[in-house]
């Protein structure tokens, strides 16, 4: 495995554990989704120590996680050696895994 797969597959690996993460806020918030229009979802961006917050609506959050390869970050948080961006607006960027990220992503799912 060269150094781009490599940085790929840990990228893959670490956005998914924010990923986890963020499905428990998923799961708790659920139950006041009428009391509050947005929920603060951790940032799944590639850096361990992010601490940002990324504001989603409970339907954008359930679109989002439609596709395994798909994780959101804060603008400004994206690393386009390992991820494409494929939707931005002023909250979030989405982005989609490349190579054998994509691979780890989805087995990972």
């Amino acid at each position: 495995m060269n150094d781009l797969d490599t940085r790929r597959t840990r990228a893959a690996h670490n956005q998914s554990l924010f990923r986890e993460v963020n499905e428990r806020i998923s799961v708790l918030s659920s139950k006041y989704v009428a009391e509050s229009p947005t929920v603060g979802y951790v940032c799944e961006c590639l850096d361990m120590s992010c601490a940002e917050s990324v504001q989603l609506a409970h339907d954008e959050y359930e679109r989002l996680r439609r596709d395994d390869n798909q994780f959101f970050v804060a603008p400004g948080h994206e690393d386009r050696t390992v991820e494409e961006v494929i939707e931005a607006n002023d909250r979030y960027l989405v982005v989609k895994k490349l190579g054998v990220g994509a691979e780890v992503a989805e087995k990972l799912a």
